[in-house]
């Protein structure tokens, strides 16, 4: 993260010199706002439960024993990158022609019930999801912002935070007492990589036509924020996890 911030330092610096130039013929101001698929995997790369009977750690989560264990419908929920629908927006400073800061605002979300059956003894488990992932990050971004220039490509590298927020309930049909909620709660560095394709549709207007980020976020080690149910505690050991956007939108100069 310093390496980064020491480049986006460079590059300011190196731009600063051509910033009287032509003052007046690029867009000084951008702001962005748009939709934003988000392609996310898990940043939980296992997970421990305890309760009076001792603690049960599940250090695989995608084997078939843990499928076995948690339900296979489940286990998507660790296993498989899913959808989010979600936001972009952001405010790029432009310094020159070709360089600005850029300070951007992301967040995905997502609901999703997963159920399973387990025969024997024929106990019916759903589990309701609710997560929000929000992204809070500032860099650099490359651009002609030639108030002239009908297609503009961009790349920006930026970094910064991401706080990921989750609720999950469990319900067993047949056997109550063992229903639990589990509030999961964690803010981790973030970056986000990428870049997209503007083109010009009036004066102070562009129509992003595509905008495609890799978001990875270096989640730690944490415990639930709060527990309902027969555990006395649950933590999570973290992970990368490497998430993938693709979005549109307007931008306004």
């Amino acid at each position: 993260m310093r390496k980064f911030w020491l480049l986006t330092f460079i590059i300011l610096a190196s731009a600063s010199v051509g910033r009287a130039q032509g003052a007046d013929d690029y867009n000084k101001l951008e702001v962005y706002g748009g939709y934003s698929l988000g392609r996310f995997k898990t940043n939980v790369k296992s997970a421990s439960f305890t309760s009076s009977s001792g603690t049960e750690t599940f250090t695989n989560l995608c084997s078939t024993a843990t499928g076995d264990m948690i339900g296979t419908n489940f286990q998507r929920f660790f296993c498989e990158r899913r959808n989010f629908n979600g936001f972009d927006a952001s405010v790029t400073y432009n310094v020159s022609k070709y360089v600005g800061i850029k300070g951007n605002v992301t967040g995905h979300f997502k609901t999703q019930t997963f159920a399973d059956k387990f025969t024997p003894p024929g106990v019916t488990q759903t589990v309701a999801n609710r997560e929000h992932l929000y992204n809070f990050l500032g860099g650099v971004q490359i651009k002609n912002n030639d108030k002239a220039a009908r297609v503009k490509p961009f790349a920006h590298v930026l970094a910064g935070v991401a706080r990921y927020t989750n609720r999950q309930q469990q319900t067993l049909d047949l056997f109550p007492q063992f229903n639990f909620t589990i509030e999961d709660q964690v803010t981790s560095p973030a970056m986000k990589l990428g870049g997209g394709l503007d083109v010009r549709a009036g004066k102070r207007i562009d129509i992003r036509i595509v905008e495609f980020d890799y978001n990875p976020v270096f989640a730690r080690d944490r415990r639930a924020k709060s527990i309902a149910g027969p555990f006395t505690n649950v933590s999570f050991t973290g992970q990368t996890a490497h998430n993938f956007t693709i979005g549109f939108g307007v931008v306004i100069h």
